[in-house]
């Protein structure tokens, strides 16, 4: 039997986020037999997805980071893809500064694709001028909503790939639940949650207030925040400072993210910006209700009675008095068709990407 392909895909990191998420859940459903991911990083974390990599197969390679030694990255990626000789390497970025490395890795015999994760980023500039070389740089775009495509390529044409998820390992499981509820010793408190890692786009300092006002109308209330990252310490304060130690929870990375989607009653997700998150997807799978920043796109919705949308310019006891709304009788049914319609079964996704590798490869 012939060796698997393999496809690079360059990425920051494979600390658990959105867009490793997403690189996750799609080498989980990939045929190992025909293509094998490897992965390119700019650094290491604590619990990343790098040894289940390894143990999937995959091989990884780290890079300088590219604001740090650009030329270093740049050589490293052209001799990595040259050597090995791949012919597909993604890179996911939430940014058009990554194009020199895309242009590298075409360089080195590469059909490349870049593939547009979020609507805005906070490096503007870098990222006006990288999309200047995109046109040449990349050999296809993908993005993961109409709207961050636009943010990516302007005007030029793009393939629009959802953020797909495993849909039945997120049904609501009672089971999970009470295991849950069970551990943190949570009784029949109602339970918020928000699950997004520890930077300034997911506002957290923000949520921290909402969670205050809906402990001053549900005193037993209970709230976690899954995830972790650079702001952490800033976050403890502020739940120091508004009193909330009994009653905030930050577990940290979890790995079963799914349980917690089970226990929870309402998801509140209060983010400056996103591209099209997976939590949320995720969050509608489990027939959990979703209170959503106004700032997050319409293109999430695969369910409307689980998805409401509030201005994160309103006051916090506004969010707080939708949330405890919302939290109560919901119906937790599994809403397996409509996001399978939407384009966000991954394992349908996966057969698809297959098909692409295969045409890909079949033209060089």
């Amino acid at each position: 039997m012939s060796e698997p392909i393999r496809v690079l895909h360059i990425v920051g990191a494979m600390y658990p986020g959105g867009i490793e998420n997403f690189i996750m859940n799609l080498y989980e459903k990939t045929d190992k037999e025909k293509f094998q991911f490897d992965v390119a990083v700019h650094m290491r974390k604590p619990n990343d997805y790098i040894e289940t990599i390894k143990q999937m197969g995959g091989k990884i390679f780290e890079l300088p980071r590219l604001t740090k030694r650009p030329i270093q990255n740049l050589i490293q990626i052209y001799h990595i893809v040259k050597d090995n000789q791949y012919k597909i390497v993604i890179r996911h970025t939430p940014n058009a500064l990554v194009a020199p490395q895309l242009l590298m890795a075409r360089i080195g015999g590469a059909h490349t694709i870049c593939h547009s994760h979020s609507e805005q980023d906070s490096q503007k500039l870098l990222h006006n001028l990288g999309k200047l070389l995109m046109g040449a740089a990349a050999s296809e775009r993908f993005a993961c909503s109409e709207k961050a495509g636009q943010w990516m390529y302007g005007r030029k044409s793009f393939r629009i790939i959802h953020n797909a998820i495993n849909i039945k390992k997120f049904m609501y499981n009672a089971e999970a639940a009470k295991k849950v509820r069970e551990e943190f010793n949570l009784g029949k408190c109602r339970v918020y949650g928000y699950i997004a890692n520890f930077i300034p786009s997911k506002n957290h300092m923000y949520l921290l207030k909402i969670f205050k006002e809906i402990s001053l109308l549900d005193e037993d209330a209970r709230f976690f925040c899954l995830g972790d990252g650079l702001l952490r310490p800033d976050i403890e304060s502020e739940i120091k400072r508004l009193k909330l130690e009994n009653k905030v929870v930050l577990t940290g990375i979890r790995k079963d993210v799914e349980n917690f989607m089970s226990c929870f009653d309402v998801l509140i997700f209060p983010s400056v910006y996103e591209g099209i998150p997976l939590t949320l997807i995720e969050a509608q799978a489990s027939g959990l209700t979703c209170l959503v920043s106004d700032t997050v796109t319409k293109d999430i919705i695969v369910s409307q009675h689980l998805v409401r949308y509030e201005s994160i310019e309103k006051e916090p006891e506004v969010w707080a008095k939708e949330a405890v709304m919302m939290g109560i009788d919901t119906d937790r049914s599994c809403q397996h068709e409509s996001i399978s319609k939407a384009g966000y079964d991954i394992e349908a996704l996966a057969k698809w990407y297959e098909n692409y590798f295969a045409d890909i490869l079949s033209k060089k």
